[in-house]
């Protein structure tokens, strides 16, 4: 399964023009075999959503413990209308986000070592804390 770092490839090698097919694979689910759309009952509030979000890493978590990989996808939800005629959600819905779930493929392009990330130090202050 091939996913967003297909952009950070394009950004590093300028590829412009690959920017818009590889956003456009996100409605193909990245060639996942397995697409997931996670609703929110209308009525929640902004708490709540950022508790989905949690729950959603959980599942990627859980998924990853069973040797799957997963890829959140927001860019579902501009599609909110035309995802809702095929799947006829409860009007009391709300489309979150997709997520693609399949086996990760070690020889994709997008499978190269992540991106380097600050250390904790650099992007947290800890206040009260002993050391």
């Amino acid at each position: 399964m091939e996913a967003s770092a297909g952009w950070r490839r394009d950004r590093a090698t300028g590829d412009k023009a690959g920017r818009p097919r590889q956003f456009a694979r996100n409605f193909q689910f990245f060639g996942a075999p397995v697409g997931l759309f996670c609703y929110v009952d209308r009525q929640t509030g902004s708490a709540q959503w950022s508790d989905l979000g949690m729950y959603l890493q959980t599942v990627m978590l859980l998924l990853e413990a069973e040797g799957l990989d997963s890829c959140p996808q927001e860019s579902w939800s501009v599609y909110h209308r035309t995802v809702a005629e095929n799947l006829r959600p409860s009007a009391e819905s709300v489309l979150f986000c997709g997520m693609s779930i399949g086996y990760p493929d070690p020889d994709r392009p997008s499978a190269a070592p992540r991106t380097e990330r600050a250390g904790l130090g650099e992007v947290s202050t800890f206040s009260g804390w002993e050391s």
